[in-house]
């Protein structure tokens, strides 16, 4: 069995790999790192994959061997998932694999900004096949803040 933890690249998304590490060895169960390859991840990070000189997908390829390899003994492997929508595109990658878990930080959006935006947080959470744990980012949030 695998658990799964989707990852935008971004330090809030970061927030829920011990957490999955954590039960993955408890669990015996295969880490699976996971980003979603849409349109607007392609968008916010081209500028920075143009000044590092390398491909967005080569930006994404990286990161996740990076994260990977904190994962100390438990078994890693990652994945990048082409699709438009996000949500969308890791509901299906958990249907169409052994997942016994996703887990997944909140950007802990609010507000206008959650509603323009919308959340794959919990879009996953309400239409998922499989059980999904949901980690507040509350503490990268509060050490932003003060």
């Amino acid at each position: 069995m695998k658990v799964v933890v989707p990852l935008d690249l971004s330090e809030v998304a970061a927030e829920a790999v011990p957490r999955a590490v954590d039960i993955a060895r408890g669990l015996g169960d295969e880490l699976v790192l996971v980003t979603v390859l849409s349109r607007r991840l392609k968008s916010d990070l081209a500028e920075l994959a143009e000044t590092q000189n390398t491909t967005v997908p080569d930006m994404v390829e990286s990161y996740l061997k990076s994260v990977a390899a904190t994962a100390g003994d438990v078994p890693t492997s990652h994945t990048v998932v082409a699709g438009a929508e996000e949500a969308d595109a890791l509901i299906g990658f958990a249907d169409d694999e052994s997942i016994r878990m996703v887990v997944m930080a909140t950007h802990g959006r609010s507000g206008m900004e959650r509603w323009r935006l919308g959340s794959v947080t919990e879009r996953v959470v309400r239409h998922s096949e499989v059980p999904v744990l949901v980690v507040p980012a509350r503490k990268l949030l509060k050490r932003r803040a003060g």
